[in-house]
């Protein structure tokens, strides 16, 4: 385990997929980063790549080759190595390699940085393709955050505010998959509104996630934040990524609620197409590099 601090926030960060395992305040005892109990979700902050979500039937076609890759991908088991340790920087570095060749099938390289600024954990991403064929990937973010004082019964466990206009959009997904009229950027053919009361905050229920994901597939949410039962504002993610998805197992009964900024999103429903065609799909030429991050602000 890794560990940093700048006097505001400390945070610590395993090899194992570069994944953050906490966020605190130095001053204060609170835990902001959901603690991964498998009773409702046994991973922390995992990093997806190189697919987000699932994809058809765990299946995914390279030229005239077809591999096995499951949901989410496979970064977020595979070990990194510690390339930065300075004042308020860390940074993780993971090669491909005979393993990861096995489910997909292209030469990369993955550094993620975690650098802290007052309140704020900005996390990076670096991407570089060092084969020698065009590359497609998606990677995605899967923080959960800790709802204070929870209890399964309680009719509010927390409020969530963004800044898109009501009603916001989600894209159905039936099985972790979205409906084929749903998968396009241009917007969703069966999407539903939810709408956001005047005081632009959404209660979160024991039924809030009865549609398993919030998924705002229209580009007009980059900063979401999460409030205590209160309305107090605790947790906040910026970011400039396509997608937003939010999460809670168990329709909502559970003590946490996930914020995951998304380049790239789950297949649509039968999708048999080639790898390089997925939607919110990027493609890296050899020997170049992609980068993007977001930011994680504690209020």
């Amino acid at each position: 385990m890794e560990y940093l601090s700048n006097g505001i926030l400390e945070l610590e960060v395993s090899l194992r997929g570069a994944e953050l395992q906490s966020l605190r305040r130095v001053a204060c005892p609170t835990e902001y980063l959901w603690q991964g109990d498998p009773a409702y979700w046994d991973r922390r902050s995992p990093i997806l790549f190189p697919n987000v979500g699932k994809v058809w039937q765990d299946t995914i076609r390279v030229r005239d080759e077809v591999y096995t890759l499951h949901q989410h991908g496979f970064l977020r088991d595979m070990l990194f190595h510690k390339t930065a340790d300075e004042d308020r920087h860390l940074a993780f570095v993971c090669d491909s390699d005979e393993q990861s060749r096995q489910l997909y099938p292209f030469d990369f390289r993955v550094q993620i940085d975690y650098r802290l600024l007052r309140n704020v954990l900005t996390v990076e991403w670096t991407v570089e393709n060092t084969g020698d064929l065009p590359m497609p990937f998606q990677i995605g973010a899967h923080p959960g955050f800790n709802h204070i004082h929870f209890h399964p019964d309680a009719p509010i466990h927390g409020f969530l505010s963004a800044d898109a206009d009501s009603p916001w959009l989600s894209s159905r997904c039936d099985g972790g998959f979205v409906h084929p009229a749903s998968a396009t950027p241009e917007g969703s053919l069966l999407s539903f509104p939810i709408d956001i009361p005047r005081d632009g905050l959404l209660p979160l229920t024991n039924d809030t996630f009865a549609c398993d994901t919030i998924l705002e597939m229209t580009e007009r949410m980059h900063r979401i934040t999460l409030h205590d039962a209160d309305g107090r504002p605790r947790v906040t993610v910026r970011h400039q990524m396509p997608i937003t998805a939010i999460w809670s197992p168990c329709g909502g009964r559970a003590p946490f609620v996930c914020i995951e900024p998304w380049e790239g999103c789950c297949d649509p429903e039968g999708y048999t197409g080639q790898l390089r065609d997925r939607h919110y799909s990027h493609i890296l030429s050899p020997h170049d590099m992609w980068h993007t991050s977001y930011d994680i602000i504690i209020e």
